[in-house]
């Protein structure tokens, strides 16, 4: 039997007998000891089982004298019994609305402006406390009282047991009483309390306690608690209500993986913002991904105010619950729960891109899987290598490239599957827009099906931009484009000595290192060679025209091969 259990036990026991003692239940703020109690007591005033018919709840939170407890006592009196169908039951049941209405009648009193009459209502409270009497009490939050002694409520307690044959439940935090709430409790514990228990509930149970629903979103949300061994119900019923605000706008709306990532997400930013007395990660340590984090610790880079005793800690809660780098959806959690600013359409936005990007890693990996037949094995299975990689072509088209097609359409052909073959070109013709038939390979693979190359070069000539010689060089510097690569290689070196001499300043600086900067790159395709070469030869010959030209031009690191001279003299 777990602790949660026996107290709960031990409260159904309470409530059940009809013997007047003193029930007292500790435990820290948070752990549910109010819950828990109401709930108890629900369950078996349901059954119509309680061992006495009257229950007074009162919290001492702000009550500075005896005679405000006891008239909280008798104001918050109700009948235990649900309306029945006896007399006697529909009697007793009734008793709530006279209760009710008489806490009504005597606080208008208080207020009444006819003096006589209004202190004479208010001198009969005492009387009214007379009524109290084989009840059950609540007395809560002892460790909130206000000017109230704590020895004060024990003897009520001890007077309501021992003279009014009452039944005393007493909630409290006794690790936050004041010193001498503390020495009084400590004095007096002994002559008041039959029952004492510590509710400490692990965290699974007090996650169980707090979301007692078995839908799938509740038991992620259980889940994700206890794996931050979250032990305070007050925080996990507010982190299942922040997340429950986004259930309908925004969970409803995409698919499971998003809801786990947003549970995820949300039980770690709740967790840090609601409970501060858990210690947890900063809102800056969990932005920062592993490695930052491994950085900071590692060389003392951390400026952020921390406590560097704490990130060992952190970085073990942070590795058992895998938190990672964040992506815009969970900046965009954070934001909503550190502000309460529910901006929806920023959330919805941010899912919608993180579920468009979860898609297209799905597509990946199912494109990956239909070579596996292909590549895992040395069975006689052709039509199921083939059957596998069309239909992976088709069913992910959106992150096929051109060569993973050359590479389908090269394995169809050698098989001798012209039918497939030509079937997978017209699919390929009909669904690739221009950016798939156009764009560069960011990885310089060659395409070699011919069939390809001529759908390529149509689909370029239809859309291709024109070819500006000047601009283009120096934009094809920056984007690499292998098209344009291809047009300014065939480009003839009488151009590129043209160019030079007719541009001066930073233009001229500009043209001539644009063709250079190719040099940088340590595999350069051959058309990158060539605009290398092109241009080196036109500043040769304009190095020839005259001595000035020569010395001008040996910046540039460029091998003259002057008559009678070094050819590295240049470099000099």
């Amino acid at each position: 039997m777990t602790s949660a259990e026996a107290v709960k036990n031990e409260i159904e026991r309470f409530l059940r007998s009809r013997e007047p003692e003193v029930l007292c239940i500790t435990g820290a703020w948070g752990v549910g000891k109010t819950y828990t109690w109401q709930t108890v007591l629900d369950r078996v005033r349901a059954k119509r089982a309680t061992g006495l018919s009257r229950y007074s709840y009162v919290s001492l939170f702000g009550i500075s004298s005896l005679e405000g407890l006891k008239t909280a006592v008798f104001e918050n009196m109700e009948f235990l019994l649900p309306e029945g169908s006896t007399g006697l039951e529909r009697i007793l049941s009734g008793g709530n609305s006279i209760v009710k209405g008489g806490k009504q009648l005597m606080g208008a009193a208080a207020a009444l402006p006819i003096p006589y009459l209004g202190g004479a209502l208010s001198k009969a409270q005492p009387l009214l406390f007379s009524a109290i009497r084989n009840q059950i009490v609540c007395v809560d939050d002892l460790e909130r009282r206000g000017a109230l002694a704590v020895k004060d409520v024990l003897g009520l307690i001890s007077y309501l047991r021992e003279q009014r044959s009452c039944k005393v439940v007493l909630l409290l935090n006794r690790t936050q009483l004041d010193e001498p709430g503390e020495k009084e409790f400590a004095d007096f514990f002994e002559k008041v309390i039959d029952v004492h228990l510590v509710f400490a509930p692990t965290a699974a149970e007090a996650v169980a306690i707090a979301i007692d629903q078995d839908d799938d979103l509740s038991k992620l949300i259980r889940e994700h608690c206890q794996k931050l061994d979250i032990s305070n119900i007050r925080v996990v019923k507010k982190i299942e209500r922040l997340i429950n605000m986004l259930k309908d706008p925004v969970l409803s709306k995409f698919g499971p993986d998003v809801t786990r990532q947003v549970v995820h997400s949300m039980v770690m930013f709740g967790w840090r913002k609601l409970d501060v007395g858990a210690n947890p990660p900063s809102i800056a340590y969990l932005q920062r991904n592993e490695f930052d984090r491994y950085l900071s610790n590692e060389h003392g880079t951390d400026d952020n105010g921390d406590d560097r005793g704490d990130h060992q800690r952190w970085d073990v809660i942070l590795a058992q619950y895998d938190w990672g780098a964040l992506d815009e959806l969970d900046q965009a959690l954070m934001t909503f729960v550190e502000s309460s600013i529910f901006d929806i359409e920023e959330i919805v936005s941010k899912a919608a891109a993180v579920e468009a990007n979860q898609k297209q890693r799905g597509r990946m990996v199912a494109f990956e899987e239909a070579w596996r037949p292909f590549h895992d094995g040395f069975g006689n299975n052709e039509d199921e290598v083939c059957e596998s990689i069309i239909a992976g072509i088709r069913n992910n088209f959106e992150v096929v490239s051109r060569p993973n097609l050359d590479a389908a359409i090269s394995v169809l052909a050698e098989l001798g599957r012209n039918d497939d073959v030509e079937a997978l070109l017209d699919f390929a013709t009909t669904h690739g827009g221009d950016e798939f038939w156009t764009s560069d390979d960011p990885f310089h693979r060659r395409v070699s099906d011919p069939r390809i190359q001529s759908v390529v070069e149509e689909r370029r000539k239809a859309t291709g931009p024109v070819f500006q010689f000047d601009k283009d060089l120096l934009s094809t510097a920056q984007s690499m484009n292998g098209d344009k690569l291809a047009q300014l290689a065939a480009v003839p070196i009488e151009r590129y000595q043209q160019l030079f001499e007719n541009s001066a300043g930073l233009d001229l600086h500009n043209y001539i290192y644009a063709a250079f900067e190719y040099r940088k790159i340590g595999n350069a395709t051959e058309d990158m060679k060539k605009v290398i070469s092109n241009a080196e030869e036109a500043l040769r010959r304009i190095a020839r025209k005259s001595k000035l030209n020569e010395i001008r031009v040996r910046k540039y690191e460029i091998s003259l091969g002057t008559p009678g001279g070094d050819p590295d003299d240049s470099k000099q």
